[in-house]
């Protein structure tokens, strides 16, 4: 998580991060910088063309119309000139850097590993997308209109003074001085309090997250009042310090305008006198109280400018800090490699196709320093065979599809695919071999169709007919008017279980893997029903390496070799009947659903003997599909 104080010790390193963003656009950039100064050249050359004519025609009684006011309009018409071309320039500017922002945000979020982008609450990366990168909306037009207009502007005002009156114009200067130091010293306060009141902001997404995705448990405990309690705890920390930083830049605007006003009182007395006295003209004393003027709101501005920009501090270093987050290195050795899983057509395997071997060699894993979930697997599958892994709740299978994503790597050991280290890979060509279909499934909201062909945008119409059938969506997709054009809600909120894993196994099959991993892909799905799915599939499984891991014997007995996780390692490898006739872990842990069980298993662990029998209901012999 970014720290409050990184944006406080190296505001500079942010500033220069935010130019190179902005030199991204040159041309742009310099149009509205040529503006800017034009803006600030013509409202300089006002009062001294002012200047020359009440010395000029007005001191001598000339008509009105002369060249002096001819000169003045120009200047107008160019001032209005410039003002309509910097605020058209400086906003365009301004919505590509914000446009650009939010999407490399996005697209390097993407690129992320999940375990990586897991160490951040998904309120808070929002927070970063959203609410940081809109609070650099805006940013550009401010830093370049004020900054560069507002102080080409100001130190063009006190040149001007100081070409006409030195004493006066010195003066002047040292009370901006002040001013700069004022700036300087609340700035810093003011960063402090914008980057406790993003962490604030990022809390309130995080909280408004969790509550929206658990609203069914929030209503079922009867926890709103505690919810919208907690809600308006975070709420009101974020409104405090909001309001704080809020008074500071209050406190900096004023102070810098009673500064600016002071001296430009001060200027006006004195010039008074030197005028009276005749030592300078009425003209000089105009002018010099015009050029006067204009440094005394642009320093008005440059202070409010300063509040803004140094809450706009946070925001970018908690923007900068997402995406500088480090992307996984894709392949290790050769960038040359190709496996041989990669030369032949996966996408369209040919007939005979056997799919691609897995082997885990001594692979060792932890999530915690102190608590090692794998301790030492061992594991082949041969090309085209279909295996299942068991194992009790928390026993290691999910991450065992992770570490064949590359979602995570070994602690030790290796995984070889086609006898090649996974770690040799290309990550994208890793991901086209393999495919993992998860107990639940994500479905992403519009048409049925393009949630089939999710990551195979060339796949044809036939073939998600055909996954369609297979997985027996049909009643799905005629109930509805539009078919496999129907739109899906949010996450698939209009579906049963069941249906989302059939859409989410169909996808699985118009992605066309080489190794296909069912990580409780038909838990939903009763019995008879998928067993007539994995009936349908089974030309299509013949050509491919399939590891299915279920808590459901019904699935488990539908493969001819079972492999059982216990303790961190590969405790019973056989088949159905050897594991359950040998009173194994694999046994114990399915005895609730076996119909058959040897006596002498009981009499081995008499513990168990307490279960009832009529709940050991599921026969080892698989059931005929029907039809």
């Amino acid at each position: 998580m970014s720290n409050p104080d990184r944006s406080v010790a190296a505001p500079g390193r942010l500033w220069m991060r935010i130019a190179r963003e902005l030199l991204r656009y040159p041309l742009p950039v310099l149009a509205a910088a040529v503006s800017l100064v034009g803006l600030g050249a013509t409202q300089l050359a006002l009062p001294w063309v002012i200047k020359e004519w009440v010395q000029g025609p007005v001191a001598q009684g000339g008509v009105p119309l002369t060249a002096h006011a001819v000169a003045a309009l120009i200047i107008v018409t160019l001032l209005a000139l410039f003002i309509v071309s910097s605020r058209s320039l400086l906003v365009s500017v301004d919505q590509r850097l914000v446009e650009r922002l939010r999407s490399a945000a996005v697209d390097h979020v993407l690129r992320l590993e999940p375990t990586t982008v897991e160490r951040y609450p998904t309120g808070d990366v929002m927070s970063r997308v959203f609410q940081d990168v809109a609070l650099l909306s805006g940013l550009t037009e401010t830093a370049m209109k004020r900054v560069l207009g507002d102080g080409f502007l100001m130190v063009g005002a006190l040149f001007m003074m100081f070409l006409l009156q030195w004493r006066l114009a010195l003066a002047a200067c040292l009370l901006a001085a002040v001013v700069v130091f004022a700036l300087g010293a609340t700035g810093r306060v003011i960063r402090r309090l914008g980057a406790v009141a993003q962490q604030h902001l990022g809390t309130l997404s995080t909280i408004l997250q969790e509550q929206l995705q658990g609203l069914s448990t929030i209503k079922g405990y009867q926890t709103e009042g505690f919810e919208a309690a907690r809600f308006s705890a975070a709420n009101r920390s974020y409104r405090a310090t909001s309001i704080r930083a809020g008074s500071w830049a209050a406190v900096l605007i004023g102070s810098a305008f009673l500064l600016a006003a002071t001296g430009f009182v001060t200027a006006v007395w004195l010039g008074s006198h030197q005028a009276a006295s005749g030592r300078i003209t009425v003209g000089t004393l105009l002018a010099f109280c015009l050029y006067a003027g204009l440094t005394v709101e642009p320093m008005r501005r440059l202070a409010e400018t300063q509040g803004i920009l140094q809450r706009s501090l946070p925001a970018a270093e908690r923007l900068f800090e997402l995406l500088d987050l480090p992307l996984q290195n894709e392949a290790q050795g050769s960038s040359t490699f190709v496996p041989s899983a990669l030369r032949r057509s996966v996408h369209a395997p040919r007939p005979g196709s056997r799919g691609i071997a897995v082997e885990f060699e001594n692979v060792h894993f932890r999530y915690l320093p102190d608590r090692p979930l794998l301790k030492g697997v061992d594991l082949g599958v041969p090309p085209g065979d279909r295996i299942a892994v068991v194992a009790a709740s928390g026993g290691g299978k999910t991450t065992l599809a992770s570490l064949l994503l590359r979602f995570r790597d070994p602690n030790a050991g290796r995984i070889l695919l086609d006898g090649a280290d996974i770690r040799r890979y290309p990550i994208p060509e890793l991901r086209r071999l393999v495919c993992v279909v998860e107990q639940k499934p994500f479905l992403f909201s519009g048409p049925l169709i393009e949630n089939l062909r999710y990551g195979s945008w060339d796949a044809r119409e036939d073939e998600i007919r055909q996954a369609i059938e297979v997985c027996g969506l049909q009643p799905l997709v005629e109930r509805h008017p539009l078919g496999i054009n129907a739109s899906l809600r949010e996450s698939g909120g209009d579906l049963s279980a069941g249906e989302r894993q059939r859409i989410a196994l169909a996808r699985a099959i118009v992605k066309n893997p080489a190794l296909l991993v069912l990580d409780e892909a038909t838990s939903a799905i009763d019995s008879q029903a998928e067993a007539d799915v994995f009936a349908k599939l089974e030309p299509w499984l013949a050509q491919r390496t399939v590891i299915l891991m279920a808590h459901r014997l019904s699935t488990v007995r539908r493969v001819p070799r079972i492999v059982v996780l216990a303790e961190g390692r590969v405790s019973g490898d056989g088949t159905l009947d050897d594991l359950v006739g040998r009173g194994s872990v694999f046994t114990a842990l399915f005895l609730d659903q076996i119909e058959q069980v040897p006596e002498a298993f009981f009499e081995r662990h008499p513990t168990l003997e307490a279960a009832p029998r009529d709940a050991r209901r599921v026969s080892l012999t698989p059931p005929e599909p029907r039809g």
